[in-house]
């Protein structure tokens, strides 16, 4: 019997209720005990609108996430899809904003747990003691006794954190249960609410920019999902129900707070006044024992909060240090401990530092930090909904792109509010953009050299055969499906030829991320064997096998080594694969490569075709130049016809396409070319009809923006795309003295 492959995953035992309290629990925690009556003093009773309308903002991006996690899976979230749709710089931003944003986020729990604790001891407990000192000094202390806590490798039990959240909702709806009651009590209660928007939209936008940091545990839901049972139904449900039953309980909390303070300035100023301390206050005058009610929900749930956080930060910037992105030592575990300590003690630097801010500029810098990472997953949705439509989802957010681009810009107003209207806003602002800044010093200053070197280290020969007549003009042979592996070497022998050549046929054996690059592959003699196999051409030729994580990485490596002019690279045209070409494995090629590219779609068939008819469609450039320099080899070797086509939107184009055509006749002189100007309002439909008539049609890369490119695709990939017949793309390696 044939052995099996055993795959390992996690167990789906989280029921949709499991994954709900965890997405209630991560949204109902710190921000509300201390952030609603901040955020009443700015936007007054609107706070009521404030929190609704950040609910959908942030039912949008949620739903944004569970489309970007049912279609890329793997452990990384954000920082994943933002780097698969926008590249490893985009990526490594997110990741290092994310890094920021947990442990701001904590020093916002920090400074909560600071603030209750004070209140406690000094109004409470009445020992006399100077406030706001009490508050710093409480503050770092539990936030370094929870670092050596996460250092130690102890963490939270499930049960524990289900009662927590079970106290903290309950703590809450009793509390709001009150100050309806007491509200009712009062003739006049209405005017709690008069007038309702006493600052204006300006006063909305700024309070929900400060509490929009109170809506981000929804991505726990995501990052449960692989555990989770029917994931593509159970995930979104939660993430919409969680959301709601937070924002609910939001208003419920806000509502009864307006309406229960009676004072002699309207109820949201002198809410505003108590600032962070506005519940425990509030409530201690309503309820029994209400104040110390408050006080334990708020110290349970800050310091629950700030061990999450503090594990959840140091987990960013140890998988930054691992992927490459910063130094090694940020990834070393402890002997002892089993934990990442570096990562644990540079973040607690950062939460230590942070928590010694006011409150409201730590709530302001954590939301900015959420906000930005929230508006990067919307766009890299919208992107890899145009670049990647072959990716299997099994959920999709409808309306693409109208209802993550609305999320995006209402995430651009808030945050311009948050950064106008709130106090310390601008500082705020330019915190987090000396931290971007500061990022992309690291990024171009060490990320990208110690990325070639690490995918250096991860490329290993385990087969090389150099030609023996070695030659200057060097084509390099990446090959991996058997079927179309010889027309390429063939294909490629006849360019090696016209220009007195040699060919290199390379393959590579890719290991998965887990399996250590010097692990013997089963594959690797087949690979040999493959190569060897193609390596009796009629031109010089050599063969190297590398075993390699990343295909991409090897095939640049090699082009290094064996100094290529040209790569001469396969494509099967789209499928449901993620690592065929303009994806994983091409794009970086068609980017990086410092040689010239061609790209070949065969048609089907085992028989190699016969290339006697060569369209060249061209709009000029140097990749135009390219395409004519490969049918002049081709046509030299075949006595081909070639036909040159120039398709325009308007008759206006008929003097440019003659020059075009005046610069690849300079390339062609002596062979037998035809030219044809035409206009279409769909060129790539026009050259794909045009393309059923000929063996070869040569397409140089579009010369449009790298973002259209990057949002649209390239025009090349469209015509293939229409047409059976062979297409091969080129891309110009342009050297930049």
């Amino acid at each position: 019997m044939e052995a099996r492959e055993v795959q390992v995953s996690l167990s789906r035992d989280l029921s949709f209720f499991d994954i709900t309290m965890i997405g209630i629990a991560g949204m109902i925690g710190a921000g509300i005990f201390a952030l609603t009556g901040i955020a009443a003093g700015i936007a007054g009773p609107a706070i009521l609108l404030a929190f609704f309308l950040n609910g959908i903002i942030a039912t949008l991006t949620g739903l944004a996430y569970a489309e970007l996690g049912s279609a890329i899976p793997q452990a990384g979230g954000g920082y994943l899809w933002i780097k698969e749709a926008m590249g490893d710089y985009a990526g490594f931003m997110a990741g290092w904003i994310d890094w920021a944003a947990h442990t701001i986020a904590c020093a916002l729990y920090a400074v909560t747990f600071g603030a209750f604790f004070a209140e406690m001891v000094v109004h409470f407990i009445g020992i006399a003691a100077p406030a706001h000192l009490l508050s710093k000094i409480s503050a770092l202390a539990m936030v370094s006794f929870l670092a050596y806590v996460n250092y130690k490798g102890a963490k939270e039990s499930g049960k524990l954190g289900g009662m927590v959240t079970l106290l903290k909702v309950l703590i809450l709806v009793v509390f709001a249960l009150f100050g309806i009651y007491r509200m009712l009590t009062y003739p006049d209660w209405m005017d709690s609410y008069r007038p309702f928007m006493p600052t204006g939209i300006s006063g909305i936008l700024a309070a929900m920019g400060l509490t929009f940091i109170a809506f981000e545990g929804f991505e726990i839901i995501v990052q449960s999902g692989e555990e989770v049972k029917d994931p593509e139904r159970n995930i979104p449900k939660a993430i919409v129900v969680s959301l709601w039953v937070a924002v609910g309980i939001y208003i419920l909390v806000a509502f009864s707070l307006l309406g229960a303070v009676k004072a002699d300035v309207p109820s949201w100023m002198y809410l505003g006044r108590l600032a962070e301390l506005s519940l425990v206050r509030v409530a201690d005058t309503i309820m029994p024992l209400g104040g110390w009610m408050i006080l334990a929900g708020g110290l349970i749930s800050t310091v629950s909060a700030m061990n999450a956080t503090i594990y959840s930060s140091s987990r960013v910037v140890f998988a930054l240090s691992r992927s490459g992105y910063l130094t090694r030592a940020l990834s070393r575990i402890n002997e002892k401990t089993r934990t990442p300590h570096y990562a644990i003690f540079f973040s607690y630097v950062i939460v230590a530092v942070a928590s010694l801010a006011p409150i409201e500029t730590v709530a302001s810098a954590a939301s900015l930090m959420f906000l930005y990472l929230f508006l990067s997953v919307n766009v890299a949705l919208v992107v890899l909904r145009l670049r990647r439509p072959d990716i299997k989802r099994t959920f999709s957010l409808p309306l693409v792109p109208v209802l993550p681009l609305i999320a995006i810009v209402f995430q651009i107003i808030i945050a311009y509010f948050l950064i106008s209207q709130i106090e310390h806003g601008l500082t705020v602002f330019l915190m987090t953009a000396v931290w971007m800044f500061f990022g992309s010093l690291v990024y171009y200053a060490y990320s990208e050299k110690e990325l070639e070197k690490r995918e250096e280290e991860e490329v290993m020969t385990v087969f090389k055969e150099i030609p023996i007549d070695k030659k200057k003009f060097v084509v390099l042979v990446p090959i991996a499906n058997p079927v179309i592996a010889k027309k390429l070497v063939r294909f490629a022998e006849l360019i090696a030829r016209q220009r007195d050549g040699e060919v290199v046929v390379m393959n590579t054996v890719k290991l998965p991320i887990q399996t250590p690059i010097s692990t013997p592959a089963k594959d690797v003699k087949n690979a040999k064997e493959m190569v060897e196999k193609l390596m009796n051409l009629s031109v010089p030729a050599g063969g190297v096998v590398t075993v390699s994580h990343n295909i991409a990485e090897a095939i640049l490596t090699a082009v290094d080594e064996w100094k290529a002019d040209m790569i001469v690279m396969g494509w099967r045209g789209r499928t449901f694969r993620r690592d065929v070409v303009l994806g994983s494995t091409i794009d970086p090629i068609l980017m990086k490569a410092k040689c010239d590219v061609v790209v070949v779609r065969f048609e089907p068939g085992e028989k190699m075709p016969d290339f006697k008819r060569i369209l060249i469609p061209t709009v000029g450039g140097p990749h135009a130049k390219l395409a004519c320099e490969i049918a002049r080899d081709i046509a030299a070797e075949r006595k081909a016809k070639i036909k040159l086509l120039y398709v325009g939107t308007s008759e206006k184009e008929m003097e440019k396409a003659d020059l075009v055509f005046k610069e690849a006749i300079k390339e062609l002189e002596g062979l037998n070319v035809e030219t044809e100007f035409d206009v279409s309002r769909s060129p790539s439909e026009r050259i794909a009809r045009e393309a059923e008539n000929f063996d070869l049609t040569i397409i140089g890369a579009s010369e449009k923006t790298f973002l259209h490119n990057f949002l649209l695709g390239l025009f090349p990939e469209k015509v293939a795309r229409k047409t059976s017949r062979t297409v091969a793309m080129t891309r110009k390696w342009v050297r930049i003295i």
